[in-house]
Parts: C-alpha cells; sequence; structure tokens
C-alpha cells in the first residue's frame, strides 16, 4: 500500500504542476527533518472545567514550515517527477490547550503537504494539498511555565488520510490511513537586554533560540520571522 501511494503522489505531483523547489538550507529544517514556524495565535485564559482554581491557556495557530526530501512527509520517490525539489512545504492548524500549573496539555490539528497550484506565479507560497491528514500528541511546556526556559517538548502522531489522486490530482482518502509517530522540540524566541537577561521580543529587535545545552543562542534569521515578528520553531523527528 505504501509503495502505491508514493508512486500516486509523484504521478499527482507531475500533474498537478512542478512543484515547489525551496532554496534551503540545512539550517531551515532544524536538522530534524520537519521544521514548523507558528505564523500567528491567538491565545485565551479560561478557567479549566475539570479542576477547580486552574487557568488554562488556550491557544490556535496557523503553522507553515518545510519538510526535508526524504522524511515521510516528503518522498524521495518525489524526485522522479520533481528533479529539483529540495524539501516540501507543510501548512498546518493547530489547537492546544495547556494547564498554566503543570505546564501539560493536548495538542491536536490538521495538516497539507502543498504544491504550487497550476496558474499561480513562479513566486507565490504553495497551496495545493497532495497529502492531508490530522496530528494529535501531548505537549510540555513545564520549562517555560516552571523556570522561564524558553523550550517545550511534543509527542504524538501525523495520520495521512488523504492524498491527490493519479489521475485528476483531487484528494482522494485512503483505505487504510498512514500513521507516523514523531516527537518535536519547540523553541520560543527571546531577547536580550543590555544585562544579558531575557526580555520580550518584538520586531525591532534580534531574536534568539535557546539550543538544547541551555547555553548557546541560535539567531532568529529572517526566514524564521512572520510579517517581522520572530515565530516559535517546532522541530519535528519522525518515529517512536
Amino acid at each position: 500500500m505504501k509503495k502505491r501511494f508514493v508512486a500516486g503522489l509523484a504521478i499527482a505531483l507531475m500533474l498537478t504542476a512542478a512543484g515547489h523547489a525551496a532554496d534551503l538550507d540545512s539550517d531551515s529544517l532544524g536538522a530534524t527533518g520537519v521544521t514548523l514556524y507558528e505564523i500567528s495565535e491567538r491565545v485565551t485564559f479560561d478557567p479549566d472545567p475539570s479542576v477547580p482554581g486552574v487557568i488554562l491557556r488556550n491557544a490556535t495557530s496557523p503553522l507553515q514550515g518545510f519538510a526535508e526530501l526524504g522524511t515521510p512527509l516528503c518522498p524521495s520517490a518525489l524526485l522522479i517527477s520533481v528533479p529539483r525539489m529540495q524539501s516540501c512545504t507543510v501548512i498546518a492548524n493547530g489547537t492546544d490547550s495547556v494547564s498554566t500549573v503543570t505546564g501539560l496539555g493536548p495538542v491536536s490539528g490538521t495538516f497539507d503537504v502543498v504544491i504550487n497550484a497550476p496558474g499561480n506565479s513562479a513566486v507565490h507560497v504553495p497551496d495545493l494539498p497532495v497529502i492531508s491528514g490530522t496530528f494529535k500528541g501531548d505537549v510540555d511546556l513545564s520549562p517555560a511555565v516552571w523556570h522561564r526556559v524558553p523550550l517545550g517538548s511534543i509527542t504524538g502522531s501525523f495520520t495521512i488520510t488523504r492524498t491527490a489522486d493519479p489521475s485528476s490530482g483531487a484528494l482522494i482518502v485512503l483505505p487504510q490511513p498512514v500513521v507516523l509517530p514523531f516527537s518535536g522540540t519547540f523553541r520560543m524566541p527571546f531577547a536580550l537586554d543590555t544585562q544579558a537577561g531575557h526580555m520580550r521580543s518584538d520586531r525591532r529587535r534580534a531574536a534568539f533560540y535557546l539550543a538544547d545545552d541551555l547555553k548557546t543562542l541560535i539567531l532568529v534569521r529572517s526566514i524564521e520571522r512572520s510579517v517581522g515578528f520572530p515565530t516559535v520553531r517546532l522541530e519535528v523527528t519522525f518515529g517512536s
């Protein structure tokens, strides 16, 4: 079934357009396989109906990023029809509900792997889905909640439910969904004041991510900003 899925996707890409050959260096993918960025976010703080006195941080966010060629969301077989392809564009919409006491909570959403639709200019944002599905999991933002460390983690699964039909390019439902376990790291942007203390980042300041060693600063690049604002970066690795 997996071979039919990959072959069908390759044909669909060839039929629907030339695909999106992103000129990205390996850092743009976070060196993990898939890197997503929170383009924007809507947050509300609401009482937890199951735990009196606890407030939940409920957030909804559109995400966009890239899957490295050879990962489950960007199969290497696509090179047959799109020889210049270096990565696949991924878009998603996610919702989480995190306890402000523990920093823990569930996350869920939908995602699409997209290419440039016929009729678009060469610089148009990719917008035609060729793989679609859902994701769910659990987030752990306790380092940020408890210690003001701008890191978090996530574990869960992507489920591919639809792929492009080889003959028409239309999305069709897979007879057997493909489940892809994953884990990931959130890196939240921050700025530094004159005493090297953390402060809220904005569009005018240099911003940084914190590396896993809790010491090294990673400069937020222009490609990692949304309308000038530094974005939360999610680095995803597939595998149980």
